[in-house]
């Protein structure tokens, strides 16, 4: 809770105005039920009209006082919140973005999502009702209080009895409360996570007949979260009950004293009996207020843990202060070894070096360690042995804002964004139009941008699906074309394309610019002009050459060529 409330300080004078107007809002409506007291037990009694009239005008006037501090105070309190919401959510979706990726698969896409929307809604929820109530209720609950001891002690007793019994139940619920709303928000991690398999693979189920089994999987999921609410709601739920109960029963007790003392003792005060029940309603009311207070407490409590949890996300890869070693060589990987649960290494002793503007072609089988090496480049990770650099630097020594920029890269299943053909191109960098069209014509990408209405500034729907497969996978490299990188990665990235659309793709690339460039391919013909081609088996170089070399020397590569290519070398 420490990290939220730095978030909570900027707006520390709106939050006051709302405290104070709400503060004010407590001391004028408890005003109201006194004054009626005194209209019955000495205006009315008296047959002055006078005095019945003025002391009526003071309660409207505490009346409208109140409603014009509540409204002053809910303004202020509604705004307060949404504030710290807005700031909370901008600091953690931008903490989202930049946490390494080993934070990211740590967390799961899912758990950061429901992070960012209902765990933020938990707390600022809470914080609304807090402003609204968090002071206005322990205010009318004590100003009741003393007010009701000051018309008769002895009734005051009664009420007063029953609040320890009224603040234990809350102790108890809330201790249960809090570690159910946790396991709650776990399995609404696993729901979002279920939604988010299901949309991005909807057309496989479909195609394959699984929208039963995807029905059944999320029945499971969500039967089990509601569950979860269930239990949790089962604890909560008893506070309100349990708490009407010991207030009725104080309740029942004043009228009956109330009687005693009438019957006995000449208590005749009508008015004040009056008066007394209507604080005793009052101090009821907002005592459950006050409780409902402590129930979403725990609930936001759970959700302030987890965000504090990702806010305070300490980032592995930090820089390092690495001498300039330039051995002529652009790109060098040295004994390089990785792997990702630390057990099973994935790359294991990669060594290769690879000049300014040349280009490298990484071949294997799934699983082989491919996109490792891309995921180690790029520092998405760090090495658990070895070194990489690029033009002498090693990338730990490089910021990761001047490293990224170095790099133009398209994915297999890159991301396809809703807005448009020319946006997807750019993501929105300042590149003119000039470099679009050039991008567009080197990715091969051209005849189905202009064949499109509106041409670059045609609409692309969301994930892209209103384009083919082959159309994507043009689009993300002309993205990574755009801007003329340094270093230009293919991550398999021409699979969707046909032989002779990938062949002019690569043609394009080498004639119209200089990158440094790294393609990862399944097929030879990818990769086979290429200035020196890896082969990798189970995270190991096995093979390592030009296409000709490698025919000659590498059993694995030869294998594949005969499979693919029926032996035409």
């Amino acid at each position: 809770m420490r990290t939220l409330l730095r978030y909570i300080k900027p707006y520390k004078w709106m939050m006051l105005l709302a405290l104070l107007a709400k503060s004010l809002a407590a001391f004028s409506e408890l005003a109201i039920p006194r004054m009626m007291a005194l209209i019955v037990d000495e205006d009315v009694p008296t047959g002055e009209w006078s005095a019945v009239l003025q002391s009526g005008g003071l309660m409207l006037l505490f009346a409208f006082l109140t409603l014009v501090l509540n409204i002053i105070g809910n303004r202020a309190a509604a705004r307060a919140s949404a504030s710290v919401a807005y700031d909370l959510r901008a600091d953690l979706f931008e903490k989202t973005v930049r946490l390494d990726t080993a934070a990211v698969d740590k967390y799961g896409l899912p758990s950061l999502i429901s992070r960012l929307t209902s765990d933020t809604y938990n707390i600022t929820a809470f914080m609304a009702r807090m402003l609204r109530m968090g002071i206005k209720a322990p205010l009318m609950l004590i100003g009741g209080i003393v007010i009701t001891l000051t018309i008769d002690w002895r009734l005051a007793l009664i009420l007063i009895a029953t609040l320890p019994l009224v603040s234990v139940t809350v102790y108890f619920i809330t201790k249960r409360s809090v570690p159910l709303y946790k396991e709650e928000q776990k399995i609404l991690d696993s729901l979002v996570r279920r939604v988010d398999e299901t949309h991005s693979g909807i057309r496989v189920i479909k195609a394959l007949s699984k929208t039963d089994y995807e029905k059944e999987r999320f029945r499971k999921t969500s039967e089990e979260l509601a569950k979860k609410e269930i239990e949790a709601g089962r604890v909560v739920s008893a506070t309100k009950p349990i708490n009407d109960f010991l207030f009725y029963l104080g309740f029942c007790a004043v009228i009956l004293l109330g009687a005693f003392l009438a019957k006995y003792y000449a208590f005749d005060a009508v008015g004040k009996l009056l008066a007394f029940m209507t604080y005793f309603t009052i101090i009821l009311n907002h005592m459950i207020m006050m409780t409902r207070i402590f129930v979403q407490a725990s609930r936001s409590m759970a959700s302030a843990a987890r965000i504090e949890e990702v806010l305070l996300e300490k980032s592995t890869l930090t820089s390092f202060d690495i001498p300039k070693e330039d051995d002529g060589n652009y790109i060098v990987f040295d004994n390089v070894s990785f792997s990702y649960n630390k057990k099973t290494p994935n790359v294991n002793s990669v060594s290769f070096t690879l000049g300014k503007g040349e280009t490298l072609g990484i071949i294997g089988v799934t699983g082989s360690g491919k996109t490792t090496l891309v995921n180690l480049l790029l520092r998405f990770y760090d090495p658990d042995s070895g070194r990489i650099t690029i033009g002498g630097e090693d990338i730990r020594s490089i910021p990761k804002e001047r490293l990224h920029s170095m790099f133009g890269v398209a994915f297999q299943n890159d991301f396809v964004f809703s807005g448009t053909l020319g946006d997807n191109i750019s993501f929105f960098r300042p590149e003119g139009s000039e470099a679009l069209s050039k991008a567009a014509s080197i990715a091969q990408a051209s005849d189905f941008i202009e064949q499109k209405e509106g041409g670059m500034d045609s609409s692309v729907t969301t994930a892209g699906t209103n384009l083919s497969g082959g159309q994507k996978q043009r689009l993300t490299v002309a993205r990574a074309v755009c801007g003329d990188p340094e270093i230009l990665i293919l991550d398999d990235s021409s699979s969707a394309l046909d032989y002779k659309t990938d062949a002019k793709l690569r043609s394009a690339i080498k004639k119209h610019t200089k990158n440094t460039t790294l393609i990862i391919a399944q097929r030879i013909s990818s990769v086979k002009d290429a200035d020196k081609i890896i082969v990798l088996d189970e995270g190991r170089i096995v093979g390592m050459g030009t296409h000709g070399e490698l025919l000659l020397t590498c059993a694995d590569y030869r294998d594949i060529a005969a499979v693919q290519m029926g032996g035409a070398v």
